[in-house]
């Protein structure tokens, strides 16, 4: 179930990102091929969040 949750998130993040570079003031049309580099940017930052996302989380100690 975990996996599938960061799964989630990782394709949330790189659709989220082509979503809000589209629809940015002042900015142009893009081509599918951009929109698809943009994904595969959106998909790294999201891999990026998960494999850091336990890195700053204190040990309990128990």
């Amino acid at each position: 179930m975990q996996h599938a949750l960061d799964l989630f998130l990782v394709l949330v993040t790189g659709v989220l990102f082509v979503l809000l570079v589209r629809i940015r003031p002042g900015g142009k049309p893009l081509s599918k091929k951009k929109a698809a580099g943009l994904l595969i940017v959106g998909f790294i930052i999201g891999v990026i969040f998960v494999t850091t996302n336990s890195l700053y989380v204190t040990p309990t100690g128990l």
